[in-house]
């Protein structure tokens, strides 16, 4: 990062192409300005490490939810652009819920990367209701909030609730939804992990939308934990999301203690 001399203070430039040039500095630079609140923020060379360089829908969608949720206004927010500013700018009201939708199923749990620190520190007790895909390639699975980030979060003194209201994947279907609340406490303690500890149970998650694919995926999961040496002798519970009437028959064929275990975490995702 590099301070250039425009302005009183100059711009915080950012450099897209940073590491992997992916989108990840976009939602990282985006969600963190409101800590530099008088100084604008330039992000040049977006995306550039990736095939098609610029900003797409997805990351479009995340920065203009980021920039409400931290009162900042942007230059240069439109689909393909290289090049993105984001300055304050005079404070409004925000209503209690925002909504962002993609229009595309551009990954829900990447637009809450870049929407949370700005909904915990400038807009607290907001409601987000996010639009997109909710199980796609490349991007966390929405369980991913639920059973990773949410508990690890819990141990900073952050609450964070998210609600699948439906599911979106890569299959051209409808986009899912899911509905976001946190708060927290300030300031935050620091998180502390450095012991690994015993596994105790293990949570998997088997999202499709198809009910003949989630009931071969669910029991290829079952399987492949009860087969699992490191497993033996915990818990082990597999869920399923499969369109109805489906989903009481896939849940039938995965219920039961599986021979393995491991840390609480999420598991698999169609």
């Amino acid at each position: 990062m590099q301070d250039a001399t425009e302005g009183p203070l100059g711009f915080l430039q950012i450099d897209g192409a940073t590491l992997e040039g992916g989108g990840q500095v976009i939602r990282t630079s985006l969600s963190l300005a409101f800590l530099q609140p008088s100084r604008p923020l330039r992000l040049h060379s977006i995306r550039a490490g990736r095939p098609k360089p610029g900003l797409a829908n997805q990351h479009l969608v995340g920065a203009r939810l980021a920039a409400a949720l931290s009162g900042r206004a942007l230059t240069g927010d439109d689909k393909g652009s290289t090049e993105l500013v984001a300055a304050a700018h005079e404070e409004r009201p925000l209503p209690p819920s925002l909504e962002a939708a993609a229009e595309t199923a551009g990954a829900v749990t990447l637009m809450l990367q870049a929407a949370l620190p700005p909904l915990l520190f400038c807009a607290p007790g907001r409601q987000l209701l996010l639009r997109g895909g909710t199980d796609v390639n490349f991007s966390p699975p929405a369980a991913h909030s639920a059973l990773v980030l949410a508990p690890l979060l819990a141990r900073m003194g952050v609450c964070l609730d998210t609600r699948v209201a439906a599911r979106g994947f890569n299959d051209g279907g409808p986009l899912g939804q899911v509905t976001v609340a946190a708060c927290c406490e300030t300031p935050l303690p620091p998180l502390t992990l450095t012991e690994r500890g015993k596994p105790t149970s293990l949570r998997a998650f088997v999202a499709a939308s198809d009910a003949a694919a989630c009931r071969l995926l669910a029991e290829a999961l079952q399987r492949a934990l009860s087969a699992a040496a490191a497993l033996r002798g915990v818990e082990v519970a597999v869920e399923v999301d499969a369109p109805p009437p489906a989903a009481e028959e896939c849940a039938e064929a995965t219920r039961g203690r599986g021979g393995g275990g491991g840390g609480s975490g999420g598991g698999g995702s169609g």
